[in-house]
């Protein structure tokens, strides 16, 4: 199961002319949470206790507090749609946590490390000139993420994977598979251009280097190994910089222009971030407990903006991203100090426990994959989405839970019959429930590729009735009902408040 939506949720995409972001999207988080039902409908069965480590808490408790979040938010529509990428994150750790115990965590890290070589190839595809209507994208080469950046994020998440099917496989083929998957990422990574990427990158491969040489003096890992990881990195970025592609750079020096701005602050995207993380502290100000609700960033952003603001456009009707430029700003922002110490939490726990199993040859190679997991996930989240978004999400905690051996157990507790079929019925029923939703608006995206005209639009709107793009399209279009709904999902933005008094 673990595999399978692993595969699908690099593949899923649909086109449509009014949803740019969300035909990737939405497809991709219907597969997430069908993975987390089908996983849900295979453990819960079976659950008679709860034994939970100090990673398996920190994560729990985030979920929950997200949950408790999303009460208190705006927009409900988005608050749900982002906890349940959160919520189904979760179910497919415990999946894989599950997994290892029977013995298949193997299986699950070489699985993850096919299905990222597919998403890799869905980007190369698209630069090396392939024209397929479900590739195209103004940022390629961004295969069918859509994006270049969220590909390029994958792929230095996903290497660590690669990098550890390469450094502890018993058989040549699965080291062959583990090694042309790194040189394909390391391909995908160095073509994307994406800086946030390559700094988290350099970051994960000094992480994943400090650690190997523990695990090397130690005796844990064979150096002869090692070896093989830095010649699939070497190849994989000779074959970036001299293979010809058909990317339309501006530069005619694109990879050095591209290492001169990894750091730049002072101009450009990096000085629009500085002004958007600032705006964004003074939001948590507003709501510093619970946030603003998980996906309620851009809800709230109109309230903390200024003038000369890149990341707000007010001639637009939808005048910013749906999320900041930063998964640990959205976070905070969203479900306050608390959901992000927690989050936080997590990710220390999960490092400490990899590092003391750096000396031990039955945990090493995996611990060096989580270190350098964990490691790309936080710096790429300093500067984009990505826990925000469904593959992400998917990868880093199938392989965290697959990765991390066993630890002590801080939380025990059996249940009485009758509490673990009222948890159990309710864990599904809220897996159910995020299935549904989500097929639902992926239906009404579809729903849209016959164009923006009004009976597509309200079509659209019957499956999916809490979408604020449709709702302000239509009221833009002179549909009252449709203008007011608009300015209840989005009440701080000024075109749903113009379109609204005009119905007033």
């Amino acid at each position: 199961m673990l595999v399978a939506g692993a595969l699908g949720v690099v593949l899923a995409v649909t086109t449509s002319p009014v949803f740019d972001l969300d035909r990737h999207a939405v497809p991709k988080e219907l597969v997430l949470h069908l993975t987390a039902l089908f996983g849900l409908a295979v453990m819960l069965p079976g659950w008679r206790r709860l034994d939970a480590g100090v990673v398996e808490c920190l994560l729990g408790l985030y979920v929950a507090w997200s949950g408790v979040s999303a009460l208190f938010a705006t927009n409900h529509w988005l608050a749900f749609r982002a906890f349940g990428i959160s919520f189904s994150g979760f179910v497919v750790f415990q999946m894989a946590r599950s997994a290892r115990r029977d013995g298949f965590g193997w299986a699950v890290v070489v699985g993850l490390a096919l299905a990222a070589t597919v998403g890799a190839l869905t980007g190369l595809l698209q630069a090396y000139g392939a024209d397929w209507e479900m590739l195209r994208g103004e940022r390629a080469p961004g295969g069918t993420f859509g994006n270049r950046n969220f590909l390029a994020h994958f792929a230095v998440i996903a290497m660590p994977i690669a990098g550890v099917v390469a450094l502890s496989a018993r058989k040549r083929a699965f080291a062959t598979v583990g090694l042309v998957t790194l040189t394909l990422l390391t391909v995908a990574v160095v073509l994307t251009r994406s800086r946030a990427a390559w700094l988290a990158g350099f970051v994960m491969l000094g992480v994943v280097a400090i650690s190997a040489w523990r695990a090397v003096r130690a005796g844990a890992i064979a150096r002869a190994r090692t070896g093989v990881v830095a010649a699939g990195l070497a190849l994989g970025t000779i074959a970036a910089i001299l293979l010809p592609n058909a990317l339309d750079w501006r530069s005619g020096s694109p990879y050095r222009d591209s290492i001169a701005g990894l750091v730049n602050y002072q101009e450009g995207s990096g000085r629009g971030r500085l002004i958007q993380y600032r705006n964004t502290l003074r939001m948590v100000l507003i709501d510093p407990v619970f946030g603003t609700g998980p996906g309620n960033w851009m809800v709230k952003y109109p309230l903390v903006t200024q003038p000369g603001d890149p990341s707000y456009s007010g001639a637009d009707p939808i005048p910013t991203n749906p999320w900041p430029s930063s998964d640990w700003m959205a976070t905070l922002a969203e479900r306050g100090v608390i959901g992000v110490l927690l989050l936080l939490l997590f990710g220390l726990s999960a490092a400490t426990v990899a590092f003391r199993r750096l000396r031990d040859p039955a945990h090493a190679p995996y611990a060096v994959a989580a270190l350098g997991m964990i490691a790309a996930t936080f710096v790429t989240g300093l500067f984009d989405a990505v826990l925000l978004l469904a593959p992400p999400t998917l990868f880093v905690f199938a392989a965290l839970g697959a990765l991390l051996p066993e630890t002590g157990v801080v939380f025990a507790r059996p249940f009485a019959d009758r509490t673990r079929k009222a948890t159990s019925w309710t864990g599904f029923a809220l897996s159910l429930l995020l299935v549904a939703s989500s097929a639902m608006q992926l239906i009404a995206v579809v729903a849209t590729q016959e164009g923006r005209t009004r009976a597509t639009l309200e079509r659209a709107m019957r499956w999916d009735p809490g979408n604020h793009r449709l709702h302000l399209l239509l009221g833009m279009r002179g549909e009252c009902p449709h203008a007011l709904a608009a300015e209840r999902l989005l009440p701080y933005h000024e075109w749903p408040r113009r379109l609204a008094s005009r119905c007033r």
